[in-house]
Protein backbone atom coordinates (compact mmCIF):
# COMPACT_ATOMS: atom_id res chain seq x y z
CA UNK A 1 0.00 0.00 0.00
CA UNK A 2 2.56 2.19 0.78
CA UNK A 3 4.79 1.44 -2.21
CA UNK A 4 1.91 2.50 -4.29
CA UNK A 5 1.41 5.43 -2.95
CA UNK A 6 5.18 6.67 -3.84
CA UNK A 7 5.06 5.61 -6.91
CA UNK A 8 1.52 7.40 -7.43
CA UNK A 9 3.36 10.62 -6.11
CA UNK A 10 6.42 9.91 -8.10
CA UNK A 11 3.79 9.92 -11.09
CA UNK A 12 2.20 12.96 -9.96
CA UNK A 13 5.45 15.23 -9.60
CA UNK A 14 6.84 14.06 -12.86
CA UNK A 15 3.42 14.92 -14.55
CA UNK A 16 3.61 18.21 -12.59
CA UNK A 17 7.08 19.23 -13.46
CA UNK A 18 6.32 18.57 -17.24
CA UNK A 19 2.93 20.51 -17.41
CA UNK A 20 4.63 23.02 -15.55
CA UNK A 21 7.36 23.11 -17.96
CA UNK A 22 5.27 22.92 -20.97
CA UNK A 23 2.72 25.82 -20.06
CA UNK A 24 5.43 28.20 -18.45
CA UNK A 25 7.47 27.81 -20.97
CA UNK A 26 4.51 28.31 -24.06
CA UNK A 27 3.74 32.02 -22.17
CA UNK A 28 6.80 33.10 -21.74
CA UNK A 29 7.77 32.01 -25.15
CA UNK A 30 11.03 30.14 -24.26
CA UNK A 31 9.20 27.06 -26.13
CA UNK A 32 8.40 29.03 -29.72
CA UNK A 33 4.99 29.51 -30.62
CA UNK A 34 2.68 31.40 -32.33
CA UNK A 35 0.16 32.46 -29.36
CA UNK A 36 2.49 34.94 -27.71
CA UNK A 37 5.46 37.29 -28.34
CA UNK A 38 7.81 38.51 -26.43
CA UNK A 39 8.89 41.76 -26.24
CA UNK A 40 12.27 41.24 -24.35
CA UNK A 41 15.19 39.65 -25.44
CA UNK A 42 15.76 36.08 -23.96
CA UNK A 43 18.99 35.21 -22.00
CA UNK A 44 20.64 31.26 -21.44
CA UNK A 45 19.54 31.66 -17.89
CA UNK A 46 15.68 31.91 -18.53
CA UNK A 47 15.91 28.30 -19.32
CA UNK A 48 17.86 27.79 -16.68
CA UNK A 49 15.15 29.31 -14.61
CA UNK A 50 12.61 27.50 -16.25
CA UNK A 51 13.84 24.03 -15.98
CA UNK A 52 14.52 24.08 -12.40
CA UNK A 53 11.38 25.78 -11.59
CA UNK A 54 9.92 22.85 -12.86
CA UNK A 55 11.71 20.23 -11.79
CA UNK A 56 11.52 21.94 -7.71
CA UNK A 57 7.34 22.10 -8.25
CA UNK A 58 7.13 18.87 -9.65
CA UNK A 59 9.36 17.30 -6.85
CA UNK A 60 7.31 19.65 -4.43
CA UNK A 61 3.97 18.56 -5.79
CA UNK A 62 4.93 14.59 -5.81
CA UNK A 63 6.39 15.03 -1.86
CA UNK A 64 3.12 17.42 -1.15
CA UNK A 65 0.58 14.45 -2.42
CA UNK A 66 3.16 11.66 -0.47
CA UNK A 67 2.71 13.64 2.74
CA UNK A 68 -0.59 15.42 2.47
CA UNK A 69 -2.13 14.32 5.30
CA UNK A 70 0.90 15.60 7.75
CA UNK A 71 1.47 18.91 9.31
CA UNK A 72 5.20 19.74 8.46
CA UNK A 73 4.32 21.97 5.09
CA UNK A 74 6.36 24.22 3.50
CA UNK A 75 3.43 25.68 1.16
CA UNK A 76 4.52 29.66 1.41
CA UNK A 77 8.01 28.75 0.45
CA UNK A 78 6.90 26.84 -2.17
CA UNK A 79 4.30 29.32 -3.78
CA UNK A 80 6.69 31.86 -3.30
CA UNK A 81 9.82 30.17 -5.61
CA UNK A 82 7.12 29.21 -8.30
CA UNK A 83 5.52 32.36 -8.62
CA UNK A 84 8.96 34.09 -8.31
CA UNK A 85 10.03 31.48 -10.70
CA UNK A 86 7.76 32.64 -13.50
CA UNK A 87 8.44 36.31 -12.89
CA UNK A 88 12.22 36.20 -12.69
CA UNK A 89 12.06 34.22 -16.94
CA UNK A 90 8.87 35.96 -17.92
CA UNK A 91 8.59 39.12 -20.48
CA UNK A 92 8.60 41.38 -17.46
CA UNK A 93 6.96 44.06 -20.79
CA UNK A 94 4.46 41.20 -21.66
CA UNK A 95 3.36 40.67 -17.88
CA UNK A 96 -0.21 42.71 -17.62
CA UNK A 97 0.20 42.21 -13.54
CA UNK A 98 3.95 44.50 -13.59
CA UNK A 99 2.49 46.93 -15.74
CA UNK A 100 -0.70 47.19 -13.94
CA UNK A 101 1.43 47.30 -10.42
CA UNK A 102 4.38 49.30 -11.38
CA UNK A 103 3.43 50.79 -14.76
CA UNK A 104 5.92 50.47 -17.91
CA UNK A 105 9.14 52.62 -16.95
CA UNK A 106 9.11 51.19 -13.36
CA UNK A 107 9.03 47.37 -14.66
CA UNK A 108 11.68 48.52 -17.52
CA UNK A 109 14.10 50.61 -14.76
CA UNK A 110 13.80 48.88 -11.87
CA UNK A 111 11.97 45.14 -12.43
CA UNK A 112 13.81 43.93 -15.35
CA UNK A 113 17.47 44.81 -13.87
CA UNK A 114 16.66 42.11 -10.81
CA UNK A 115 14.67 39.33 -12.55
CA UNK A 116 18.29 37.29 -12.17
CA UNK A 117 18.14 37.99 -8.28
CA UNK A 118 14.93 37.51 -8.58
CA UNK A 119 15.16 33.77 -9.81
CA UNK A 120 18.15 32.94 -8.23
CA UNK A 121 16.13 33.79 -4.81
CA UNK A 122 12.96 31.83 -6.31
CA UNK A 123 15.26 28.76 -6.70
CA UNK A 124 16.21 28.84 -3.20
CA UNK A 125 12.96 29.03 -1.76
CA UNK A 126 11.61 25.94 -3.65
CA UNK A 127 14.64 24.20 -2.64
CA UNK A 128 14.16 25.27 0.87
CA UNK A 129 10.68 23.76 0.47
CA UNK A 130 12.02 20.61 -1.31
CA UNK A 131 14.32 19.89 1.31
CA UNK A 132 11.87 20.57 4.50
CA UNK A 133 9.98 18.26 2.82
CA UNK A 134 12.41 15.71 2.13
CA UNK A 135 13.88 16.20 5.54
CA UNK A 136 10.20 15.54 7.54
CA UNK A 137 10.04 12.11 5.46
CA UNK A 138 13.95 11.40 6.27
CA UNK A 139 12.93 11.73 9.81
CA UNK A 140 10.69 8.60 9.63
CA UNK A 141 7.20 10.50 9.62
CA UNK A 142 5.67 8.14 6.73
CA UNK A 143 9.03 6.82 5.21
Amino acid sequence: MKNKRKIKSIVIGIIAALAIFIILGAVTVLIPNKFYIRMTPIHFYDYIFLVFTSILSGVYIGLWHYTRNTVSKCSYAATGGAIGGFFSFGCALCNKLLIFILGTSAVALYFIPIQLYLGVLSMILLGYAVYKQHKFLSMGALG
